[in-house]
């Protein structure tokens, strides 16, 4: 009988000692788990986060371009949107207007899209927005600037209103995107939120057409009188062309790389002196300097009636001025005949000078070119 309550017994033991090392086993699992789990968290917290490692790089590469190319990238850009535009004001202010929307136009493509972009399309989409965010950057002045310090050729003002309206444009759109995000869900909230933007942006595109000022670079702009007084003389407008490009100006191909001509003639109030006035627009001042370098000494202009004439060749601003000037009879011009010929020259580069600059003034005799009778 105590033989068999000892097995009983010794069962017992064995089942309570197998229990507790099962539960000893599953504690002992359960720290190891835990041991690896918290040593995964401490390696994942030593690597850095490609994401956040990319953001970073382009952040600081875009504020150095911005440092150090800053003002290349502006003067190539407004140099290509004049070429391309002929620095008319509604083209340089559709430049401006994109300058600054752009950026928020991508930005609002790529979000839509963005859970449809493979992992390089999504890469390539960020660089194209970095780019965007620069050329933007570059036509935006610092708190202690203005808009017409950075920009710079005959269409300026253009520019400048179409950014200025660019700019609101793209605050409006930002805000219109956190309203529909606030009030909608979904799909719907998508595209909701495009219409606004685009309702928006292009809104103040038109706004920004409509108070864009001309800039003076056609003869209706840059020479609008038919007659002007200048110095005590009254010259008048006979003739006037405007063209895109320079071909037939010179006999040559020095003038090459320019975006238009304005060509004017005028004649003074006696009726003698002929002015031929032949003014070539650049892209940029660099650009002009040089092609005036290249000009041979008095290079005679074509298409003007025959006879002898006298030229001149200046620049002001992004403009190269050819005068020609002569007797309206084509005959030969006298030594004591030259001062007040191209004076009347002078009087009407003067006149051109004046309305690019926004400021006339008349002429003062100078080194014998002064009136007929003084």
């Amino acid at each position: 009988m105590s033989s068999s309550r000892g097995g009983r017994s010794t069962s017992k033991d064995l089942v309570a000692r197998a229990r507790e090392e099962m539960t000893a086993g599953s504690a002992r699992a359960d720290a190891t788990a835990d041991a690896a789990d918290q040593a995964r968290r401490a390696a994942g917290r030593g690597r850095l986060d490609p994401a956040g490692v990319l953001v970073a790089v382009g952040v600081v590469a875009l504020v150095t371009l911005r440092i150090v190319y800053g003002d290349e990238v502006r003067t190539r850009i407004d140099e290509s949107a004049c070429a391309l535009t002929g620095c008319t004001g509604t083209g340089m202010t559709l430049v401006g207007w994109l300058l600054i929307t752009l950026p928020v136009l991508w930005a609002t493509v790529a979000l839509v899209l963005w859970a449809r972009l493979s992992v390089p399309a999504r890469v390539a989409a960020a660089l194209v927005a970095s780019a965007l965010l620069l050329v933007a950057w570059v036509h935006v002045p610092g708190r202690r600037a203005a808009l017409y310090l950075l920009l710079d050729g005959p269409a300026a003002g253009a520019m400048a209103t179409g950014i200025r309206w660019g700019g609101v444009g793209a605050g409006l759109a930002v805000i219109a995107v956190l309203v529909r995000t606030v009030r909608a869900d979904g799909g719907r909230r998508s595209a909701r939120g495009a219409a606004l933007v685009a309702v928006a942006l292009l809104g103040t595109l038109a706004v920004a057409l409509v108070r864009a000022e001309a800039p003076p670079v056609t003869v209706a702009t840059a020479m609008p009188e038919r007659t002007f007084q200048a110095a005590g003389d009254t010259l008048r407008r006979t003739g006037g062309k405007d063209l895109r490009g320079c071909v037939g100006v010179l006999d040559d191909d020095v003038l090459d790389g320019c975006v238009r001509t304005v060509r004017v003639t005028y004649t003074t109030d006696d009726s003698d002196a002929v002015v031929h006035l032949a003014a070539v627009l650049y892209p940029g001042e660099r650009t002009t300097r040089d092609r005036l370098g290249r000009l041979p000494r008095s290079a005679a202009q074509r298409g003007i009636p025959g006879g002898e004439t006298l030229t001149v060749s200046s620049t002001t601003g992004s403009w190269v001025l050819l005068s020609s000037v002569g007797h309206a009879d084509g005959r030969s011009i006298g030594a004591a005949e030259r001062g007040y010929l191209l004076w009347a020259a002078k009087q009407v580069a003067y006149r051109f000078i004046g309305r690019q600059v926004g400021l006339m003034l008349d002429p003062s005799a100078a080194d014998g070119i002064g009136p007929r009778t003084p």
